[in-house]
């Protein structure tokens, strides 16, 4: 499957992660996609989380920046501490995200 935007293969490659990092970043993935999906579509998936997670959040995009770049992200960061909001989109993003809890 091709972008269309970049013509780049849409695929996750992560070797992008450095190898040390890796292990844990499956891990953190794995704890936020249980902790927090509140909507799946085909090509959106939306997260819930609590406010003191926002340095696992942050950690999270950037790995998967590196292995997953045909995906986006956006954050709300709501006032007074309120749950977080991570809405990641592209092509196929339910299957991958499922993926990565296997």
């Amino acid at each position: 499957m091709e972008n269309n935007l970049t013509g780049d293969a849409i695929v996750c490659d992560l070797s992008a992660i450095p190898a040390d990092q890796r292990e844990t970043h499956i891990a953190l993935g794995k704890s936020l996609l249980t902790a927090g999906i509140v909507d799946e579509r085909d090509d959106e998936v939306r997260l819930e989380v609590g406010a003191d997670r926002l340095g696992d959040v942050t950690r999270f995009i950037d790995n998967e920046r590196l292995c997953c770049r045909h995906l986006s992200f956006t954050l709300d960061v709501p006032a007074r501490g309120a749950n977080l909001v991570l809405r990641v989109s592209g092509p196929g993003v339910r299957d991958e995200l499922q993926a990565l809890m296997r």
